[in-house]
């Protein structure tokens, strides 16, 4: 382990500022960090200021150790604190009504990666415009945000999603959102609109002020809340599970936190929750149409069953690519016996596309899809 690059002697000292911990400037002319803390008397923490000190790894692992003991964690989770030190986290842990539920449906953890990754970009384009619907999530600089966000590892006790976000990745100028602080990087203001987008809307379901909300979301007063957020949450529903989500904000250690905000920040979104935000997604977005095209398409799933002749046909779950090219639609469609044969050829098949010409309904992934005039493998 090469803690030179892992751990910077100025990320510790950041994350034990966070912590409460107060620097002993003098030190410094012995190039060291020396450490103090009003709630341990008597413990410091000691490490070089430069990684090419021979004893820096040694130095390191017995401050994380401290640390741990002295926080009620293990070393390994203070490690993971530490290498974070930089990155605003978003964290999205999905609960169940039944405790024996050890298993998430496949489709339903692409489904939450999908979310997670709309929810960022819906963020991102909040901070750069405010608007109740964008109706692309392709701007450059929220994709360029998309692209330093990181997967981390999961935590065990349940299904976690964890996604950390570099503060200082973007310098990008954008328009202030009411109260945020004038000198806060990109990627926290897109970090702050998400915690408070989601504060505001749980706040307005529990308060029964949904219409107050969509009509200041539509005027644009205040913190806009998007059709594209809410649209990413609904995809953290699954409903054969019954499932809840919570939504976590950790705010990176190197720079100052937003005001009266806590370490970490936590929504949660109730399983009777989900209908209410498809409602404002709804309300949000409502010039969504049917769209009669034709659509490049994955097979996603095959959910038909046999007939007398023994050949299968009926629903299929599709990922359809819009017109625009920039937004992926899982919609359910319902194929007779030889396009469930193809469909079947094409989910076989990595990566093959089929082309499927219909009517996309509007509504809540997966959308309904119908009329179907034709359905084809698409040839590479």
């Amino acid at each position: 382990m090469n803690l030179e690059t892992l751990i910077p002697p100025t990320d510790l000292r950041d994350y034990a500022k966070d912590q409460g911990w107060v620097l002993l400037k003098e030190a410094a002319k012995d190039r060291l960090y020396v450490m103090t803390n009003p709630r341990f008397e008597r413990r410091q923490l000691v490490f070089p200021m430069d990684t090419s000190a021979p004893d820096y790894t040694e130095a390191v692992m017995l401050v994380v150790d401290k640390l741990a003991a002295m926080e009620g964690r293990t070393p390994q989770s203070v490690f993971d604190s530490l290498v974070e030190v930089g990155d605003d986290g978003v964290s999205f842990r999905i609960t169940t009504p039944r405790p024996d539920e050890w298993a998430l449906p496949l489709s339903f953890a692409s489904s939450m990666v999908t979310g997670a990754q709309q929810l960022l970009l819906a963020s991102a384009c909040t901070v750069l415009k405010l608007q109740s619907h964008h109706p692309r999530l392709s701007r450059t600089e929220a994709q360029q945000f998309l692209d330093t966000a990181k997967f981390r590892h999961t935590r065990p006790g349940s299904f976690i999603l964890n996604v950390s976000c570099p503060v200082q990745a973007m310098d990008v100028q954008s328009p202030l959102l009411p109260d945020e602080e004038a000198d806060a990087p990109f990627v926290r203001r897109t970090t702050m609109v998400l915690r408070r987008s989601l504060r505001e809307l749980v706040t307005a379901i529990e308060t029964d002020s949904l219409d107050d909300l969509v009509a200041a979301s539509k005027k644009g007063e205040g913190l806009v809340v998007s059709s594209n957020l809410c649209e990413a949450l609904t995809r953290f529903e699954d409903a054969s599970l019954k499932n809840s989500v919570e939504i976590g904000i950790k705010w990176a250690a190197a720079i100052p936190r937003p005001k009266d905000e806590p370490r970490i920040s936590v929504v949660r979104i109730q399983h009777d929750y989900f209908s209410r935000i498809e409602e404002v997604r709804h309300e949000l977005r409502a010039k969504e149409e049917h769209i009669t095209d034709v659509f490049p398409a994955t097979v996603e799933t095959l959910d038909g069953e046999k007939g007398a002749d023994g050949r299968r046909a009926g629903d299929v779950i599709l990922r359809l690519l819009t017109a625009e090219g920039d937004e992926l639609v899982r919609a359910r469609a319902n194929l007779t016996a030889d396009q469930y044969e193809l469909a079947d050829k094409a989910h076989m098949k990595n990566e093959a596309f089929v082309k499927i010409a219909g009517r996309l309904h509007p509504g809540r992934q997966p959308r309904r899809f119908s009329d179907i005039t034709s359905f084809e493998l698409m040839q590479k």
